[in-house]
């Protein structure tokens, strides 16, 4: 991506967001943990770190933890920046992706749970796998055509307030980012294609139009874990507009935030999250 004779290397990230509490009795203890960008196809660098937090790593995702006790009434601040540095690889449909029946069934039997989400075990989904392209072997072949079925199926691309989840998008035929998504993935998992959940921003026009993003990513055994962006009709291409806070494997629902506290009824909170500014970093 190039502005002018500049070409773009990353982005800054400022997240300017407050937890405002108050107990009703007492001094509470709030425990606080909120997920942050990970170093999975992206280098990240904190420039300002959240004031008395750690930061904790489980599996591939990464996340602040702030946990203390505090005073009856006040404010938390979770001011950050970070400097996030995409990782771009692009593969080609035309490559060899390699034969579904080539993934081993050790990494296959890690993704085949059924969940709200990504229902495989539902009857309707096990209809949609009757269509004879489902069964083709190509794993690049059929990512294609997958992706052409979703198309159709998902007549109507609009924003969504709650995410639906696969079976309501597919009866609905409406959805955005993630219901996109979460149809890809189910309809993969069915087929015995380990795939994935990664959420978090993409980013057009130099950073003037920032979209919270849910994208998929499924393995090939020829070119490990490849991206599958059916909203944005990317199949392949990790480009430098993807930043990712977040990746959910066997969890469908990772939420960005948690909140916890000895007793949950004693304490108002109200949490105050602008989105973040996000602004370009170019190479020197």
């Amino acid at each position: 991506m190039m502005d002018g004779s500049h070409e773009i290397s990353g982005w800054k990230i400022h997240h300017q967001e407050q937890l405002l509490y108050r107990a009703k009795t007492g001094s509470p203890s709030i425990r606080l943990k909120f997920f942050h960008y990970p170093n999975y196809r992206q280098s990240v660098r904190i420039d300002k770190f959240p004031s008395q937090c750690k930061i904790k790593r489980k599996g591939i995702n990464s996340f602040f933890l702030f946990q203390q006790k505090v005073q009856t009434k006040g404010i938390i601040s979770l001011d950050r920046i970070s400097s996030i540095f995409p990782t771009t690889s692009f593969i080609n449909l035309g490559d060899d992706w390699g034969k579904i029946s080539d993934i081993p069934a050790t990494i296959k039997s890690k993704y085949n749970e059924s969940s709200k989400y990504w229902p495989i075990k539902s009857s309707t989904i096990f209809n949609m796998s009757d269509h004879e392209w489902f069964g083709t072997d190509d794993l690049s072949l059929w990512v294609q055509m997958a992706y052409q079925y979703i198309r159709a199926k998902i007549k109507v691309c609009e924003f969504q307030e709650e995410r639906l989840g696969a079976y309501q998008a597919y009866l609905s035929e409406i959805g955005d980012c993630d219901e996109f998504s979460d149809l890809f993935i189910t309809l993969a998992r069915k087929r015995g294609i380990p795939s994935r959940r990664l959420t978090g921003y993409y980013i057009q026009k130099q950073g003037t139009l920032v979209e919270a993003h849910a994208w998929g990513e499924i393995y090939s055994p020829k070119m490990d874990w490849v991206t599958i962006d059916v909203a944005l009709n990317n199949l392949g291409d990790h480009n430098i507009n993807y930043i990712i806070l977040k990746i959910e494997e066997f969890n469908p629902a990772l939420p960005d935030y948690q909140i916890q506290t000895k007793h949950s009824t004693n304490v108002i909170y109200e949490w105050h999250r602008p989105e973040p500014i996000i602004s370009p970093l170019y190479l020197d």
